[in-house]
């Protein structure tokens, strides 16, 4: 039952987050079904690819390479995929912002899904102060970084959405490479830990304040339902 309770516990700053991406769609919220759906499916995901990969030898370089590169393609490429086979075509994806919602969606809920994994490892292979550190630590950088990492390449689905010709699809690849450079900067960041993590923490201002600025302003402002309100 604690273990259970730990699981449950480090799933909830996943949901709490969630809620915050969704509230920030004020002019036409998406169905709550399809945006839980999305975010199960990025707990699906995963959990399939913690398992798959489980136990493989690393063969392309050193281990950091993992964390700083390999980890950051796959895994945004994953959560690209969630959103673009499984919502990008759907009725209810119709206007920018919504490419940031089932992008945060899908990022949290794998999110959500490697929180209780550490977490639960941090409690149990170290002690419960470690797991409370790792739990605190988690909930207000990484669950919310997947999502900011993922924002990029959602604002390029909502701008894509309805357009034809070579220039959405230049910009949807580049928002994709950029949530997996953000991915890595991250990654690389808390591995290298410059500064006792001062540059860490200035990095992921940045990262709030251009996603604010750059990405969640401008797709909301872009809104066709905007002037209905």
């Amino acid at each position: 039952m604690q273990y259970l309770i730990i699981v449950v516990v480090s799933v909830l700053p996943g949901f709490g987050w969630l809620w915050y991406f969704y509230k920030a769609d004020k002019y036409e919220p998406e169905p709550k079904k399809l945006v839980l759906r999305t975010f199960l499916l990025g707990v699906f995901v995963a959990i399939a690819m913690g398992t798959s990969f489980e136990g493989l030898a690393f063969p392309w370089g050193p281990a950091k390479y993992s964390a700083v590169v390999w980890a950051p393609i796959i895994e945004e490429s994953a959560k690209f995929l969630i959103v673009f086979w499984t919502v990008f075509a759907n009725k209810n994806f119709n206007e920018p912002f919504d490419g940031i919602v089932y992008a945060a969606s899908a990022a949290l809920g794998f999110a959500a899904c490697e929180n209780a994994f550490y977490v639960f490892s941090s409690w149990h292979g170290g002690s419960p102060v470690l797991g409370v550190y790792t739990l605190l630590a988690r909930s207000v950088f990484s669950v919310p970084g997947h999502a900011l990492f993922s924002a990029f390449f959602g604002a390029a689905l909502g701008y894509a959405k309805g357009r034809k010709g070579l220039k959405p699809v230049l910009v949807v690849i580049l928002g994709l490479l950029l949530s997996m450079v953000a991915h890595g900067l991250f990654n690389w960041l808390t591995i290298e830990n410059f500064y006792g993590g001062l540059v860490f923490i200035v990095f992921m201002a940045v990262l709030w304040r251009f996603a604010y600025k750059m990405l969640l302003v401008p797709a909301l402002n872009a809104s066709p339902f905007k002037k209905l309100r």
